[in-house]
């Protein structure tokens, strides 16, 4: 086996230096790779010689059948988005180990407060983690460190049918609120395992069976947990609540000292920090794996520091195993939902169970881009921004019907509109860069699911890298 190699590595150096490539590259891979080799244990040593002969076969022209099918499935297995064996080893080793460490919950180590909100899946209530003194806070107002203990507490709506224990195993659609709460308690612990990419969502603090009956709490009830870090969402700024948008977050977006005298430069420096953390937390979202189906300001917080995070992973998708994923349905919001509707065509394969929906991810996200559906709603959300006549509720339904009509078509929907009735002006700065990056999320895809840029994609806009004039 050794000679063989040997003989390999000097044919890959001649035929190197024959295409002009240098003998110093193809030396500088067989050096670090056997160096590599040596410091290695015994029993891998001649895996990673072959890998090697494989490599520098490659670089100087001149691979093997068996080296290409070899380098092709180690990039495969360990390159490739999502990575396949991250997905099985996080589902089936990290994700139980995480449950085994994590904080346990309880009824009699909670306060409920005040309900912030409710939706389709659950009810969403301030809470507050009981302090040292064991004593429950009832008063509205809260002292200093009474607020560091606030977190955010979400019923979820009980299931009639009852919830499958195989659920999350099986890979399935969620069937039902209960279903959806252990899916989302599923997206969340997920994003807290990475790094760079859970500072894009509040912090997830795990969920729990109410043991009692007590303080609002039902017995057998599910409650998800979080960090409380903003009460105020991005839909609530853009309508105008909590002052006029968008100088209201000129404080948190551009600094307490900032002093720009242009209004119009102003605006439109804030409204792209906003895209651009926005754009930023879907990427990472997409990094691994997760396409959330239900990008909308209503799920999106403004935290004082000025960033903006991802809430609600109730509809989202784990493309990397294949949880919550069906090509024949989907849960979508029809005023920021992309015309295809599907995050995959229909005609997708349904594949059963983790295993199999982890080898096939990389394929699957390759072939069918299912990340292109969050980044159609991004450039609803920059349109809403952008253009003072399409920040209201209802607005936002008239301007996705009408963008229907227009065929997905922005520059013809535009067109189409009374003179006056928009305000484009934040758009067509800096030479229209607006609303060239408006165009190229809010369209159709072609034939082959392309068309429309990604989130990443956006984020390298001119939009967002030419100074504001």
């Amino acid at each position: 086996m050794t000679r063989r190699v040997a003989r390999r590595e000097r044919k890959a150096l001649r035929t190197a230096c024959a295409a002009g490539l240098g003998p110093d590259v193809v030396h500088f891979v067989q050096h670090w790779s056997q160096v590599l080799a040596r410091a290695s244990p015994a029993p891998i040593k001649p895996v990673l010689s072959v890998l090697t002969a494989d490599i520098a076969s490659t670089i100087s022209f001149h691979p093997t059948t068996m080296g290409l099918a070899r380098l092709t499935g180690l990039w495969y297995a360990l390159l490739s988005k999502p990575n396949p064996l991250f997905g099985i080893i996080d589902f089936y080793v990290v994700d139980p180990l995480t449950k085994v460490f994590e904080r346990k919950w309880s009824v009699s180590s909670l306060t409920l407060r005040e309900p912030m909100g409710s939706g389709n899946y659950g009810q969403v209530f301030e809470g507050l983690m009981m302090g040292k003194d064991g004593t429950r806070a009832v008063r509205r107002e809260l002292t200093r460190e009474e607020k560091k203990r606030r977190i955010v507490l979400k019923r979820v709506n009980l299931d009639p049918e009852g919830i499958r224990k195989t659920f999350l195993k099986s890979g399935t659609m969620a069937r039902g609120a209960g279903e959806s709460g252990q899916a989302e308690a599923y997206m969340c612990a997920k994003v807290m395992r990475s790094p760079l990419v859970k500072r894009r969502t509040p912090q997830y603090l795990g969920t729990f069976i109410a043991d009692a009956n007590d303080g609002g709490f039902n017995l057998g009830t599910q409650w998800l947990l979080w960090k409380y870090e903003s009460d105020t969402t991005l839909a609530e700024a853009c309508q105008g609540i909590v002052g006029n948008f968008p100088a209201c977050l000129e404080g948190i977006m551009l600094g307490a000292k900032s002093s720009m005298k242009d209004e119009e430069a102003r605006d439109a420096r804030i409204i792209r920090r906003i895209m651009r953390r926005l754009l930023r937390a879907v990427s990472g979202l997409h990094s691994l794996g997760l396409v959330h189906r239900d990008i909308k300001p209503e799920n999106l917080l403004v935290t004082v520091d000025g960033d903006i995070k991802v809430i609600d992973f109730g509809a989202a998708v784990d493309m990397g195993t294949g949880i919550n994923f069906n090509p024949m349905t989907g849960m979508l919001d029809p005023r920021y939902s992309p015309p295809e509707e599907l995050v995959l065509p229909m005609e997708w394969p349904r594949l059963p169970g983790v295993l199999l929906s982890s080898l096939a991810a990389p394929l699957a996200w390759t072939v069918g881009r299912p990340d292109l559906f969050d980044s159609y709603s991004c450039g609803v959300i920059l349109m809403q921004l952008a253009v003072p006549q399409l920040r209201s509720a209802a607005s936002a339904r008239t301007f996705n019907t009408d963008i229907q009509r227009s065929d997905y078509d922005l520059d013809l929907w535009r067109r189409t509109r009374r003179p006056g009735a928009y305000d484009f002006d934040l758009l067509d700065r800096n030479g229209k860069a607006g609303w060239d990056l408006a165009r190229k999320l809010l369209c159709k895809r072609n034939s082959l699911l392309r068309g429309r840029l990604s989130a990443n994609q956006a984020l390298r806009h001119p939009y967002f890298l030419r100074p504001s004039a």
